[in-house]
């Protein structure tokens, strides 16, 4: 499998089209999908705060390799960023 065919299976999980993965991808919404809000990340340091989200079933480990910054889109969706 070539790198296009993983980056398009991983927005096709994320329900978008691989140009849109890095720039649009809707990280609060899919965690608002799932059942998570910022306010359940409260007080979390970033270590525990990824082991929560990926217990509500969200795989990090495939926005990572795709090189985009947890911290920084759990910052965001928290409103430290």
């Amino acid at each position: 499998m070539g790198l296009s065919e993983l980056v398009g299976k991983a927005a096709g999980m994320f329900g978008g089209k691989a140009e849109d993965l890095a720039g649009d991808f809707d990280f609060a919404g899919k965690l608002q999908e799932l059942g998570v809000d910022a306010s359940m990340l409260e007080g979390l340091d970033i270590e525990k705060a990824k082991a929560f989200i990926e217990e509500k079933g969200f795989d990090l480990s495939m926005l990572d390799s795709l090189g985009l910054n947890i911290e920084e889109l759990i910052a965001k969706f928290t409103g430290k960023a």
